[in-house]
């Protein structure tokens, strides 16, 4: 097997295999493949590729987000939270 400096990078697909391990499984710590898709999706559902936006974090607390849980700032929060965008953890 080359070293894996010598491989070239390309752009992933959805379909591509990611290798992982799976530690919650029935044989403790045990490698497996993911695809890229699944990866992502897991991503999405996590919050992390598509966060909600919310004023503060009294807003995004009230919209039922927990502590440790990411949002983004709509823009309507007070100075400094006024800009749209700005990635927050849930305190």
């Amino acid at each position: 097997m080359s070293k894996i400096s010598t491989y070239t990078t390309v752009a992933p697909t959805a379909s591509d295999k990611l290798i992982g391990t799976d530690v919650a499984g029935t044989v403790t710590d045990a490698t497996k493949n993911f695809t890229a898709g699944s990866v992502a999706a897991l991503a999405k559902k996590a919050g992390v590729l598509s966060l909600p936006a919310h004023a503060d974090n009294a807003t995004a607390s009230g919209a039922g987000l927990a502590a440790g849980d990411l949002y983004q700032t709509d823009g309507t929060g007070a100075a400094p939270l006024n800009a749209a965008g700005i990635v927050m953890v849930v305190q």
